[in-house]
Order: C-alpha cells, then sequence, then structure tokens
C-alpha cells in the first residue's frame, strides 16, 4: 500500500471516529451522570463533582425494581413478535400482488401513523375497562402494535420489493407453497431489513409511555418507562434516580441489537443458496 492511500485511510478512519465520539457523547454523559450523587446538583457542572455508585445501590436494594422492567419486556417482545408477523403478510401481498386500491390503502397507512396517539389512547382506554383488561398486558401490547403496524408494513414491503422473483419462482417450481416461499426464501434472504424493523419497533415499544400510563395504575403492572417519569415530582426531581433508571432501561435494547448482529450478517446469503 502506497503512502497516499495509508494517509486517506487515517484520515477517513480518524474522521469515523470522531463521528462514532459525537453520536455517543449523550450516552457517555448520561453513564456519567448515572454515577452522580443526588445531592450533587447539575448546576454546579456539567460532570458530577464525585463519583459514586449508591444510585445503583438504592435500585438493586428496591426488591420491586426487576418487576417494570420485565413488564417492559413482555410488553415490548409481544408487540414486536405481532407486528413483524403482521407486517410480513401484509408486506408480501403489497409488494407481489396488484389489486384494486392498492396505492390507496398504501397511502392510508402513511396517514394512519399521523393519528394522533392520546385520541387512541382514550377509545382504548373505554375499551379495555368495559373488556376486563385493564392492568394487563393485551391492550398494551395491541396498542404498539397498531401505532408500529404502517411503518413495519411500509420498511417490510421496501424489502421484499428488493428480493428476486426469480427466487420465488424457482422454489415454486420445485413444489414450495406460496406459504413455505414466504417461511424459507423470502425471511432468510430479507432478514437484514427484517431485523432492522424488528429491533427499530422493539424500541418504540420499550420507550412508549402515553399507553403505559394510560393502561397501568398498578405498581406491579407499572413500565419502565411510568418508573423512570416518577423521578419528577411536584417537589423537584431527583436526578440520581432518572440517569441511573434511564441507563439501566436502555441496556435491554443495545443486547438485543448485539444478539440480533450475527442475524443481519447470516441473513445477506443464506435465503439465496438452493439446497
Amino acid at each position: 500500500m502506497d503512502e497516499k492511500k495509508q494517509r486517506q485511510r487515517i484520515l477517513v478512519g480518524t474522521a469515523l471516529a470522531f463521528l462514532l465520539f459525537i453520536d455517543l457523547l449523550p450516552y457517555l454523559w448520561l453513564l456519567i451522570s448515572s454515577f452522580r450523587a443526588s445531592n450533587d446538583p447539575f448546576t454546579n457542572s456539567v460532570l458530577p463533582g464525585q463519583l459514586t455508585l449508591s444510585n445503583y445501590a438504592n435500585i438493586f436494594r428496591n426488591t420491586n425494581m426487576l418487576r417494570p422492567f420485565f413488564n417492559s419486556l413482555v410488553v415490548a417482545v409481544g408487540a414486536t413478535v405481532i407486528t413483524m408477523i403482521l407486517s410480513l403478510l401484509a408486506a408480501y401481498g403489497f409488494s407481489r400482488y396488484y389489486f384494486k386500491g392498492r396505492e390507496f390503502l398504501l397511502s392510508f397507512l402513511v396517514n394512519l401513523r399521523t393519528f394522533p396517539a392520546l385520541l387512541l389512547a382514550i377509545a382504548l382506554y373505554v375499551m379495555a375497562v368495559k373488556a376486563g383488561l385493564y392492568n394487563t398486558y393485551i391492550p398494551l401490547i395491541l396498542a404498539n402494535t397498531m401505532m408500529n403496524l404502517p411503518f413495519a408494513i411500509w420498511n417490510v414491503k421496501t424489502v421484499i420489493d428488493g428480493v428476486p422473483k426469480d427466487l420465488e419462482e424457482s422454489a415454486m417450481v420445485d413444489g414450495l407453497s406460496r406459504s413455505a416461499v414466504i417461511w424459507k426464501i423470502i425471511v432468510p434472504v430479507a432478514t437484514p431489513g427484517l431485523a432492522a424493523t424488528a429491533i427499530y419497533v422493539f424500541i418504540l415499544t420499550w420507550n412508549e409511555y402515553l399507553f403505559a400510563t394510560t393502561f397501568m395504575n398498578s405498581n406491579d403492572m407499572q413500565l419502565v418507562t411510568a418508573v423512570i417519569a416518577s423521578a419528577v415530582t411536584q417537589f423537584g426531581v431527583d436526578y440520581g434516580w432518572l440517569m441511573t433508571t434511564a441507563m439501566l432501561a436502555s441496556i435491554p435494547a443495545i443486547i438485543m441489537f448485539i444478539a440480533i448482529q450475527r442475524f443481519i450478517v447470516g441473513g445477506l446469503t443464506a435465503g439465496g443458496i438452493k439446497g
């Protein structure tokens, strides 16, 4: 490698490292601030004057803290699984079939995402109370599925549009049914896009606050976003609690992304191999 190319690589690497640092800076600040003592106000300094583990100790001493994380995990995983299954089937239909009203329905999906969540929450709240589902996971899972489904359908449709139809036709010539083609051909090839969509839906559901406070008022059924918000009261803000719970709430999304990386890489070629 000549000197010019080596210099270009160093410049590109330095620029990427700088951009990565800028991108991670808010998260690094959140991490450092989670070790700030509750009696150390932010007006003194952007960074904590001294680091302490007392915030984490207080949270882990609270035996009820694991419950909100479990509740959020159930809701986020449930909504993500249902959303991905429905969006895959709907997106395949929009991508591979042309029917009357197709363009109108696609446009309607976009407009549906702009519908005020507050109005939807009021209607769903009344339905949940009358159906005896208040303080249960079901209305939360369904509400988040409804809100995220339009985005997921559009995103998955774009992914399926990029899958060559020749793969499907070859598989059907070999005797595969339409449903088998979806699960054995489309899904492996489209895994990168499906994984990215699933991560986004999971994060949106995990971070959702309006529905979390609308359908749950029991301490046992609280979601993690409601616990984070409890740091803000009419008498002030417990920044130690706020930063620490927010930091812990970000960990499941990071773990999920790391765990799903291998599927993103593996899906690039898995579906294109004919056995």
